[in-house]
C-alpha cells in the first residue's frame, strides 16, 4: 500500500563534519515545519561517524565503558531524542527523515507504513528484496526494522522512527549502505559495555545484501523515488538552516 502524503520538498545536504549538527538539523527542518516556515520536507543527509545513544542508555551502569569503547574506535558519542537503543553510523550511511505538518494527520502505524514503503521501494531499484520486521539481537531493537532475511539470522539494514506532536510529526531512519563490519565491530563494543545482547551479523548493509551502488546513488534513488510517489521539488539546505544547525550542536554531546 502506498500511504497519502502531500507534496514534499526533498531537501538533499552534503553532510556536516560534526556529526552532532546533524541531529540539531533534524530539530531545526521538525520545528521550521511545525511553525509553518517550511511544507512537508523529506531531507536526506549522509552521515558523519559517531555513535548515537538513547538517554536510558546514558542511566545505563556500564555507560561510561561503552562512552570509552566507542571513542577508541574514533566514533564520537551523541545523545539522540529517539528511543530504541544504540545505533552507529559512518561515511557508508546517510540518514533520512520525512517531516510533516500536523502530528494528527496520520495515524502513527500509517506513518511507519508511509517511511518503509518508500524505502523498501527504493531497495527494490537495486534488486534487494527486502521487508519490514526485527532480527534477532539487532541494534536498537523494533517492530519496524527494514531488514533482508527472516527474524532469525536476517540482517537490519534500517530501522524506522517517529517522533510526532501537534503541530508536526517526523518519521525515518539511518540506511547502512557499506562498512558494516566497522559498524558490527563498534557496536559490539558498547552493547557489551553496557551488558546488552547483539548479535554482529544482525549488522546489514546494501553491499552485503549484493549491491555495489556507491552512497550517492542510493541517496538519489530515494530522492527519485519520494518524488514519484508523493510530488515536489528538489531543493538545497541553505545557509541560514545550516548555520541554527551548528548553533545548537552542543545540545546533544555526552
Amino acid at each position: 500500500m502506498r500511504c497519502r502524503m502531500t507534496p514534499v520538498q526533498v531537501l538533499l545536504n552534503e553532510g556536516f563534519e560534526d556529526a552532532a549538527c546533524g541531529y540539531a538539523l533534524g530539530s531545526v527542518l521538525f520545528e521550521q515545519v511545525a511553525a509553518g516556515r517550511r511544507p512537508a520536507t523529506l531531507s536526506i543527509t549522509p552521515s558523519t561517524r559517531h555513535v548515537g545513544v538513547t538517554r536510558r542508555d546514558v542511566r545505563r551502569e556500564g555507560f561510561e565503558e561503552a562512552v570509552r569503547a566507542a571513542r577508541e574506535e574514533g566514533y564520537p558519542v551523541l545523545v539522540r531524542s529517539a528511543g530504541g537503543g544504540a545505533i552507529a553510523a559512518s561515511e557508508g550511511t546517510f540518514g533520512f527523515s520525512i517531516v510533516s505538518p500536523d502530528g494528527r494527520d496520520m495515524d502513527p502505524m500509517e506513518r511507519y507504513e508511509l517511511a518503509s514503503s518508500l524505502l523498501l521501494g527504493t531497495l527494490s531499484r537495486f534488486g534487494i528484496a527486502a521487508e519490514v520486521g526485527e532480527v534477532r539481537d539487532e541494534f536498537c531493537p523494533g517492530d519496524h526494522s527494514v531488514r533482508v532475511g527472516g527474524y532469525r539470522e536476517g540482517m537490519k539494514i534500517c530501522g524506522i522512527a517517529q517522533r510526532i506532536t501537534r503541530d508536526a510529526a517526523s518519521v525515518g531512519g539511518i540506511v547502512i549502505v557499506e562498512g558494516e563490519e566497522e559498524l558490527a565491530r563498534v557496536l559490539s563494543r558498547v552493547y557489551g559495555a553496557m551488558g546488552l545482547p547483539l548479535r554482529p551479523g544482525s549488522v546489514g548493509s546494501l553491499r552485503r545484501a549484493g549491491s555495489r551502488a556507491p552512497l550517492d546513488e542510493v541517496v538519489e534513488a530515494l530522492a527519485s523515488e519520494a518524488l514519484e510517489r508523493f510530488g515536489g521539488e528538489r531543493v538545497r539546505l541553505d545557509e541560514g538552516t545550516r548555520a541554527l544547525a551548528a548553533a545548537r550542536a552542543d545540545e546533544y554531546g555526552v
